[in-house]
């Protein structure tokens, strides 16, 4: 037992002498990291502390550099400011001289506008006295020149007449006077006027009543019977035809109040088989021709319809019949281009021309298709410009899809257009709905509907 008890004593000694030595070691190592730690927290003190004061010297340097600097900078702008403001006053008194002359002008413009309007107004005045003034002694020339039926006998107008003719036979000169292309015409025929007037109707009568024996002249329209015999004799006198008042077809007259009335009618030889024009002017006096009778116009000259058709077949296949009746069938000199617009109608538009062709034997046609939006103008172009057959230089007709036309509407479109001098430009109508005008239900067939008639239409200005 005493022997267990010394080596006890001996363990536990041993082990606190190993306690004690692991606790010095521990208690070294840890002290030598706290040192460090504390070393290294003083410099960075230290350091804080340089870069704080390095700042705020620089800061107060700064300060002490801006306060420096204000007061120069203030004493240059006040320089500045003392040497441009007489620039500025300057400007300033410019300008508003130049504001001022313009308010005068402005002023002195507005006052010369109003004496230019009441100058304008005047000169309105004057315009419309002397206007009435002008048709007083037009109303005066003719009755002086031809007299008035309510006061002398159909002799005495006959005689008028016989003695007119008679000046005319003496002379064949013709007066080189000239009417203002830019008036338009007006047209008539041996009984009619035909004028897109306010005044009048479409269709105006030139006589009163309806008895050939004992019908009266117009008063307005008697120069349209003088023009008439007038042409008569000139053609029968200075020419191998022979013509009479029932050979006498249409004609057109425009006035020129600063040059008189030009009249251009036409005739036709029953034993030639020509078609004559006379030209003729009265220069607000007697009438007097102006040009020798011509019948060089040819009824059987080619004429090329332009047709511009986008969509609109049912309408298209109309027109394809009027144009069978009127232009193949009987006048059989017209030349059918169709400019078509839209891919999808090609096939059925060429069928439709193949069956004229077919059925009529007609191939004076070609048909120019385009695959783009549609333009009227464009169309027309393509179509004079397509044109490679004979003659070059062929009369066009430029029509619509919706116009219908007859066989005597061809004849004056050779008669009244002349090469690079006139254009045929008609006055087109459109017709009303044929169940409101024919009321009693009995519509007749679309030819006999194209009458003249302020009821039966409307005319339609371009």
């Amino acid at each position: 037992m005493a022997i267990f008890s010394l080596r006890l004593q001996r363990v536990t000694l041993y082990s606190l002498l190993a306690l004690m030595v692991i606790l010095v070691y521990q208690i070294y190592s840890h002290g030598g990291q706290l040192v460090k730690k504390h070393r290294e927290l003083r410099r960075d003190l230290t350091k804080s502390l340089a870069s704080s004061q390095a700042k705020l010297y620089t800061k107060s340097a700064s300060t002490e550099t801006k306060e420096l600097e204000e007061p120069v900078l203030k004493r240059r702008e006040l320089r500045k400011a003392e040497h441009a403001s007489p620039l500025l006053q300057k400007e300033v008194k410019r300008l508003k001289s130049r504001i001022n002359q313009k308010d005068e002008l402005i002023v002195r413009l507005t006052a010369q506008l109003e004496k230019e309007k009441s100058q304008a107004k005047k000169f309105k005045q004057e315009v419309g006295s002397l206007r009435a003034q002008n048709t007083e002694l037009l109303a005066e020339v003719e009755s002086n020149s031809l007299g008035d039926n309510s006061g002398k006998s159909q002799e005495q107008s006959l005689a008028v007449a016989k003695d007119l003719t008679s000046t005319i036979k003496t002379s064949a000169t013709v007066s080189d006077i000239q009417v203002a292309e830019r008036i338009h015409f007006q047209s008539f025929a041996k009984t009619h006027l035909f004028e897109l007037s306010p005044r009048k109707r479409p269709k105006e009568y030139i006589f009163h009543g309806q008895n050939v024996n004992t019908r009266r002249v117009k008063s307005g329209e008697r120069h349209l019977l003088e023009a008439q015999d007038t042409a008569l004799n000139f053609i029968n006198t200075n020419t191998s035809y022979h013509v009479t008042r029932e050979n006498v077809i249409d004609g057109v007259y425009r006035i020129d109040v600063n040059t008189g009335i030009d009249y251009e009618l036409y005739f036709k030889d029953p034993a030639a088989n020509k078609f004559i024009t006379v030209r003729l002017i009265r220069p607000l006096g007697s009438i007097q021709p102006v040009a020798e009778p011509d019948d060089s116009k040819n009824q059987n000259e080619l004429i090329n319809l332009v047709l511009p058709l986008s969509g609109r077949l049912e309408r298209f296949q109309q027109f394809v019949d009027m144009f069978v009746e009127v232009c193949i069938k009987s006048d059989k000199n017209v030349f059918l281009t169709v400019v078509l617009y839209g891919a999808s109608d090609f096939n059925h538009v060429k069928t439709t021309l193949k069956d004229v062709e077919a059925t009529y034997g007609y191939k004076k046609y070609q048909l120019i298709m385009r695959d783009k939006p549609f333009s009227r103008g464009r169309a027309l172009h393509d179509g004079v410009m397509y044109w490679s057959s004979s003659p070059s230089n062929v009369l066009m007709f430029f029509c619509d899809v919706d116009i219908t036309f007859r066989v005597d509407f061809l004849r004056r479109c050779r008669m009244y257009s002349q090469r690079k001098k006139k254009v045929y430009y008609p006055m087109v109508f459109s017709l009303f709905n044929p169940k409101n005008v024919y009321e009693d239900g009995n519509i007749p067939p679309p030819a006999e509907q194209l009458k003249v008639g302020k009821f039966l239409f409307y005319c339609m200005t371009f």
